[in-house]
């Protein structure tokens, strides 16, 4: 099934919105990392293949910390890096 992956903040650098068929939120995000290298799997995936810690994700506007998230034909993504600010 097709969703669509939307990149923020300086994940930017790879482009703002993708989409990628998968059936699973971890198959979305290899599928994507498959296109986009190396330098985009490392931002995504830690080193045993996990998605991040670090990372805030959506689904479907709604942050899956700690979740297996639903995928569904036409699911938003949405990727945002750890951002710092003052």
């Amino acid at each position: 099934m097709k969703v669509r992956v939307q990149l923020f903040a300086t994940l930017r650098r790879f482009g703002r919105e993708f989409e990628v068929e998968g059936r699973s939120l971890e198959e979305v995000l290899k599928r994507l990392a498959e296109k986009l290298g190396e330098e985009f799997y490392r931002e995504v995936f830690d080193e045993e293949g996990k998605i991040r810690d670090d990372r805030i994700i959506t689904v479907d506007g709604r942050n899956i910390k700690d979740e297996k998230p639903r995928i569904r034909e036409g699911s938003v993504v949405a990727i945002f890096p750890p951002i710092a600010g003052g």
